[in-house]
């Protein structure tokens, strides 16, 4: 089986990180002689209408496999996950990705090289299509419907979120900075009313503080908050933090960064299920693989899509 790589690269990804990443394995596609075609992303939501206009456009031939790949960040991945599911496919086309952004979250999550010569050995030399599960939601206020690829978060960490797109630390984000806008985000988030349904069951939180659903152990560029979540089954993870004093929220940091003892605090909720049901009653702002959804109230069902992926993690070499 012969692959043929439709990449997307959003050169601004990681400031400016992607672009490099490009510049390392663009040489190489070309010296291996693989057959490929690229588009650059240039504003935010481009990558969302190339990679539909990608899935409309590729001619299918035997024994020949088109793989979109993208190269830059989670949000650009996804972008180009939205983009495709956009478009109706009776055989779906796989995505490849090489990660070129500033977290990176998706790739740790699926155990990936973050070396961009060794991602891309990991996507080339892939033989077959593998399927993960995918995010999704429907926000039913807005009639909205997306896939996502780690995580959707309300409050707290859609705050940190925005907080850190807007400060210049974004090239250099890590646990530090990931703390430092941490603090600044506490002062900013209050506890809002959150209704959580799962299965049959219904919790109320008067002062929820944290909401995040997930499909990888991680979040904020390595912050391992969620241990068990993976995208190879069709559970997502769901942890609900309540509003807590400042000095609870740096012991459940440092719990976290102990390695996944934050779980056992009597101030966090952990959900895992096929299915989740979130309301939230006032103006909360959300984030969405790394990206802000708006500020607003929200009524949202998840729950997860498979899709193939072009990537085989087993491979730790670039030859």
């Amino acid at each position: 089986m012969i692959a043929e790589y439709y990449i997307i690269i959003n050169e601004l990804a990681g400031s400016g990180h992607g672009k490099q990443v490009w510049e390392t394995i663009k040489p190489i596609l070309e010296q291996r002689q693989i057959h490929f075609e690229y588009r650059i992303s240039e504003y935010a939501g481009h990558t969302i209408r190339l990679a539909a206009e990608y899935v409309k456009t590729i001619q299918r031939r035997p024994n020949i496999t088109p793989v979109i790949l993208v190269v830059g960040g989670d949000g650009t991945l996804n972008e180009a996950l939205n983009g495709i599911m956009q478009v109706p496919q009776q055989d779906p086309i796989p995505i490849a990705y090489i990660p070129g952004g500033s977290g990176n979250d998706f790739a740790r999550g699926l155990g990936m090289a973050t070396d961009p010569e060794i991602a891309l050995a990991q996507v080339l030399n892939n033989m077959r299509p593998r399927t993960l599960n995918v995010g999704y939601y429907h926000e039913t206020l807005k009639n909205e419907h997306r896939y996502f690829v780690n995580n959707v978060g309300l409050g707290f960490d859609a705050q940190i979120v925005d907080d850190t797109n807007r400060s210049k630390q974004k090239g250099r984000l890590g646990r530090w900075s990931y703390l430092s806008n941490m603090l600044t985000a506490y002062s900013q988030q209050e506890g809002f009313p959150l209704t959580v349904h799962v299965n049959r069951k219904r919790d109320y939180y008067r002062h929820a503080f944290l909401c995040t659903v997930s499909n990888i152990p991680y979040f904020g560029g390595g912050v391992k908050i969620l241990p068990q979540a993976n995208l190879h089954d069709d559970k997502l993870e769901l942890i609900v933090v309540e509003e807590p004093h400042w000095w609870t929220i740096v012991w459940l940091f440092l719990l976290l960064l102990l390695g996944g003892r934050h779980l056992n605090s009597r101030f966090v909720h952990h959900y895992r299920n096929a299915d989740l049901h979130l309301g939230v009653n006032s103006v909360e702002i959300g984030q969405m693989d790394g990206q802000i959804i708006g500020n607003r109230n929200y009524d949202l069902y998840f729950s997860t899509h498979p899709y193939p992926f072009w990537i085989d993690t087993s491979i730790h070499d670039h030859h």
